[in-house]
């Protein structure tokens, strides 16, 4: 059977997703977006090991139920920059593309 992720440093596992977001031993610290394909962007981890795991964007995109925007806004006027920077994991306030991924963000923290 796959397990949802493997530390690449202290070999632990977690059999399922929920596993993986509900241990306090893991946080949420980045985010590498993929202009092209949101999907394939990366959501960045720590765990208590001191390791840093990367997990594609679609492995949580079904935790969100909202609206996704057509339009990326990115480099306009109405972007507020934050995917441009790997660390800002703030929501996104305008109604722009990439928004929903920012809000997976805030579900993942909040959990």
């Amino acid at each position: 059977m796959t397990k949802f992720k493997v530390c690449p440093n202290c070999n632990k596992e977690w059999k399922y997703r929920s596993d993986f977001i509900y241990d306090p031993q893991v946080e949420i610290i980045g985010y590498q977006v993929h202009f092209k394909n949101l999907e394939k962007g990366f959501f960045l981890f720590n765990h208590s090991c001191r390791s840093t795991m990367s997990i594609p964007v679609n492995a949580f995109s079904d935790l969100y139920h909202g609206p996704i925007f057509k339009e990326k806004l990115t480099g306009t006027d109405h972007c507020s920059g934050y995917c441009l920077h790997e660390s800002n994991l703030r929501p996104c306030p305008e109604k722009c593309e990439c928004a929903y991924v920012r809000e997976v963000i805030q579900i993942i923290k909040e959990k």
